[in-house]
């Protein structure tokens, strides 16, 4: 029947829009925890900078170094946290695209299922009908 054709590629396509979700939820983490990862560098290099400075030993030279050296810093980590945030924020529309590609496909799979339960049904009654038929006949 064209109409099950039709069905059929739907569910194919419907696999295929699950499959794309899925890698793209994969690139989107990815960068998520390359952002993440990006920001925590920066975090602990300015942490071992700041200790640094703050030792006893340090001089006025290296403390003034920090400053400069920490303003520059301050830009690149709101960089990286903007990047982050970003990335956080495709993460959860690819989860979002994911989860609707995920209950179209199991919707389809639910009507095709019925389909085929529909099916089944309609052949069992014309099999009992033609049983019913044939019997009916016999007692003639």
């Amino acid at each position: 029947m064209p109409h099950d054709h039709a069905l059929g590629a739907l569910l194919r396509l419907r696999r295929l829009a699950r499959e794309d979700a899925i890698r793209d939820l994969g690139v989107c983490m990815a960068a998520d925890a390359a952002a993440s990862a990006a920001v925590a560098r920066i975090d602990a290099s300015i942490a071992a900078e700041n200790e640094a400075a703050a030792r006893l030993d340090a001089d006025d030279i290296a403390v003034e170094a920090f400053g400069r050296w920490f303003r520059k810093v301050r830009q690149e980590r709101d960089a990286a946290a903007a990047a982050r945030e970003r990335a956080e924020a495709e993460t959860v529309r690819a989860r979002a695209v994911l989860g609707a590609a995920r209950a179209a496909l199991a919707g389809m799979e639910a009507e095709l299922s019925r389909r085929a339960e529909e099916a089944r049904a309609a052949a069992l009654r014309r099999e009992q009908a033609a049983i019913d038929e044939h019997a009916g006949r016999r007692r003639k």
